[in-house]
């Protein structure tokens, strides 16, 4: 219950707080898998949200184990799909965990679920595909030897600017591929290296492809400029602390927007009640229910 609640109110946030997200092939998206994603990750852990948003099934996430931290808050990520992912910076010693790890992900591929892991390893503010490491070729691998008819989904994600707002961000999967385009008669280590050459031989001919840029309709000025005053206070908030906070980090993006989602029902209860302690009229609603169709105005008209 809760993920999908994040799922839909996330997929909203994106709609009107973005000039454009375009999903190449959308009918990937909704294919039933199951899917091993592997995907570039350029951008934190605004990629992980902007997959599971727009994925129909849900997806299960690796995430790196440091933020499983705290009990809370590690029962509300294990509830969102979080599968932690051990790393030497968290010790040597919890190297160990990570082989329970990778059972939750075998078995969520065989139970017909998709998982969702950066085939790079690590993240940057990138452009370009960077070495392949071996954990998704593995896991795929292991699925195999278990009787999992999964298959890997390579995904190229772009946006094109990672600072500001109202960005255009762009969802390009590749063509599925499974066991029967691999030769798994060779060794493991020969699989490895032929699932990994075939995900990064598609996620390099993904990064080619962009889609129009969208129209900048005129006649939407005005509600942008309303767009812009109802929600001006609530974005210089934020942003400001984000920058000082994050600006030599690479999470600047994922937590303004995560700050902004889930502030927004505030900010819209707050604007209507002062909408009605100033209009003393029903007609005050209209104000917090066009608040979204103003942002999104705003997104469209911006440069």
């Amino acid at each position: 219950m809760l993920y999908y609640l994040f799922k839909y109110w996330l997929r909203f946030c994106f709609f009107i707080s973005t000039r454009q997200v375009t999903r190449f092939q959308p009918g990937r998206f909704r294919e039933e898998g199951p899917f091993l994603i592997g995907a570039h990750h350029p951008n934190s852990f605004l990629d992980a949200i902007l997959v599971g948003t727009y994925m129909k099934r849900p997806v299960h996430f690796l995430t790196r184990s440091d933020v499983f931290r705290y009990k809370l808050v590690r029962y509300f990520l294990h509830q969102l799909k979080m599968i932690p992912v051990y790393r030497i910076r968290d010790g040597k010693d919890k190297l160990h965990l990570n082989d329970s790890s990778f059972r939750r992900s075998v078995d969520a591929l065989k139970k017909g679920e998709h998982v969702l892991i950066f085939v790079e390893g690590f993240c940057a503010y990138q452009t370009t595909l960077q070495p392949l490491k071996k954990g998704a070729a593995r896991i795929l691998l292991q699925s195999w030897r278990e009787g999992a008819a999964a298959r890997m989904l390579p995904l190229w994600i772009r946006y094109d600017s990672f600072w500001k707002f109202g960005k255009k961000i762009e969802l390009i999967p590749g063509a599925p591929f499974g066991a029967e385009q691999l030769d798994l008669a060779a060794t493991d280590g020969a699989v490895l290296q032929q699932i990994n050459r075939l995900t990064a031989t598609q996620l390099e001919e993904l990064s080619t492809q962009q889609a129009p840029p969208p129209r900048r309709p005129a006649v939407l000025v005005p509600f942008a400029m309303a767009g812009f005053l109802l929600h001006a206070p609530l974005y210089y908030l934020y942003q400001p602390w984000v920058y000082r906070l994050m600006r030599h980090t690479i999470h600047y993006d994922s937590l303004l927007f995560c700050l902004l989602a889930i502030s927004y029902p505030f900010w819209l209860l707050l604007v209507g009640f002062l909408a009605w302690q100033t209009l003393h009229s029903p007609l005050a609603v209209l104000v917090p229910l066009g608040m979204p169709l103003f942002l999104k105005s705003l997104m469209l008209v911006k440069q």
